[in-house]
């Protein structure tokens, strides 16, 4: 245990109390990371003197993710009150030997888990001789070492053996406090629909070749309808355009491809879908009727907007990433048998997800069925065009899909009381 303790660990007296923050990926780092600094802005600003910001500093460490798009640590660097930003490449010399750029570390501090593996948390807190914060979505591990917990619901606590209990608060689902109440009040949609292909590499290359193809159709029947795209934080137009220069293979995408003109995706055929880079884009996908989306955090981010949504997961292409993580990822990115053995996890995954009705989103994940179209498998433009219209042509519906949405997503104030765990974990020293 000689890894782990304060022992050569670089420390100030000019800071009293740190707070370390452990993630990892993108959507963790936008439903999670980014509601709770908020959060605890507001909460510094009613208890300055437990929490001045010239007595605490806030220190975001980043976990490799194999789904992380190199780009997180700047993302995390526009964040309210964030210090400094450890980059994913030197995460395991500062786990495993303390290295950091010339870090020092106060006596007192926090390490609060909001993504990556819980065991990198409660290691980190033990070499740096700081009590462990872990925020439970699924499930709490390492609880004779962890310190607290804060939970999503009463079952995870249920699961935690009786005598370690008294560690875990439950705070509710933090990725609906992604969005402030005066967000949900936006007056009628215009005539526009906006899509969110993501961020990730594997949901870009399938993503953004049907966007194009569906806007072509779209705008074809619809020529008053704007398209928007949202620009997810960790990516670019001009990555965009890199995966809009292959066409969606189906004779109906009429080999769409699209590039960027002053600024903005335009398809070879004129057709103009705006780019919004502002984050997070609130205001805009409440200005949509109805946003076309992907599996992931971008489907909590609508749900707790109440934002009428399809999600689409294509397979059209045979080396469609679909669930791959930890071993399978790393089976299907290995040379020579990759391509063949990503075709065959495909297959089973989809055959397995198919064959249990398996939900895909987070809003009929939380509400155990189907309240926002999922469409997995071989899809074509034009069906996915017919659907979007329907909703068009059909407002109540609309309408009711906003309410199904409002009502699984609950009462926000999550990250409100994350923060306020964190507040009394500094001041209980």
């Amino acid at each position: 245990m000689g890894l782990l303790t304060m022992a050569n660990i670089p420390q100030t007296k000019d800071i009293s109390t740190d707070i370390l923050i452990l993630s990892n990926a993108p959507g963790e780092l936008t439903t999670w990371v980014f509601p709770f600094l908020k959060a605890l802005e507001i909460a510094q600003r009613s208890q300055p003197d437990l929490t001045s910001t010239q007595k605490t500093r806030i220190s975001v460490v980043l976990s490799p993710c194999q789904n992380a798009s190199g780009k997180e640590a700047q993302l995390v660097q526009s964040f309210p009150n964030v210090n400094r930003v450890l980059p994913q490449d030197q995460f395991f010399d500062f786990l495993l030997w303390g290295k950091t750029p010339n870090w020092e570390w106060a006596k007192q501090g926090i390490v609060i888990f909001l993504g990556g593996d819980q065991f990198f948390a409660v290691a980190i807190a033990k070499r740096l001789g700081y009590k462990t914060l872990i925020y439970a979505e699924w499930e709490a591990r390492w609880y004779r070492w962890a310190d607290l917990f804060a939970v999503r619901n009463q079952a995870i606590i249920d699961k935690i053996p009786s005598k370690f209990r008294a560690k875990a608060t439950m705070i509710g689902d933090l990725m609906v406090d992604q969005v402030g109440q005066d967000e949900l009040s936006i007056s009628v949609p215009a005539k526009r629909i906006c899509f969110m292909p993501g961020s990730k590499g594997h949901k870009l290359q399938v993503g953004v070749p049907i966007v194009v193809a569906i806007a072509d159709i779209l705008k074809q029947k619809r020529p008053d309808l704007e398209l928007a795209i949202v620009l997810a934080p960790t990516t670019t137009p001009e990555t965009l355009a890199k995966y809009a220069q292959t066409s969606f293979p189906t004779a109906d995408s009429d080999g769409a491809t699209a590039d960027i003109f002053d600024g903005n995706l335009v398809t070879a055929k004129g057709t103009v879908i705006k780019i919004y880079r502002e984050f997070p884009a609130h205001k805009l996908i409440k200005s949509c009727q109805l946003c076309i989306t992907t599996v992931g955090a971008n489907t909590a981010e609508l749900a707790a907007l109440n934002q009428p949504m399809l999600v689409l997961l294509p397979t059209n292409f045979v080396e469609t990433k679909v669930g791959w993580d930890g071993l399978l990822g790393l089976l299907a990115s290995a040379p020579l048998l990759g391509k063949f053995l990503s075709v065959l996890i495909n297959a089973v995954l989809i055959s397995q997800i198919q064959k249990k009705g398996q939900l895909l989103s987070w809003p009929n994940i939380w509400a155990g069925e189907e309240i926002v179209p999922e469409h997995l498998g071989l899809l074509m433009p034009t069906q996915v065009v017919t659907e979007i219209l329907f909703y068009l042509d059909h407002p109540d519906e609309l309408a009711k899909m906003r309410d199904r949405l409002k009502a699984v997503c609950g009462e926000a104030g999550a990250a409100s009381k994350l923060a306020a765990i964190v507040i009394n974990a500094i001041a209980s020293k």
